[in-house]
């Protein structure tokens, strides 16, 4: 199943929402990263994740 596209902000709103985090947790306090790398830019940062729904995701950190 191909990744869908989430942005940080969104991912991390759903997150709170459902389990009911703490604002100043991150991507990786939020969700189960399966995966991270850098993009080519060497400044962007990716992440593979579960979304709330249960689809693969993916989203980017500048």
């Amino acid at each position: 199943m191909k990744r869908v596209f989430i942005p940080i902000g969104v991912a991390l709103k759903q997150a709170r929402d459902a389990y009911g985090y703490p604002k100043d947790y991150g991507i990786c306090a939020c969700y189960d990263v399966e995966n991270m790398g850098w993009c080519k830019d060497e400044v962007t940062r990716w992440y593979h994740f579960t979304s709330v729904d249960g689809k693969p995701a993916y989203t980017l950190k500048r």
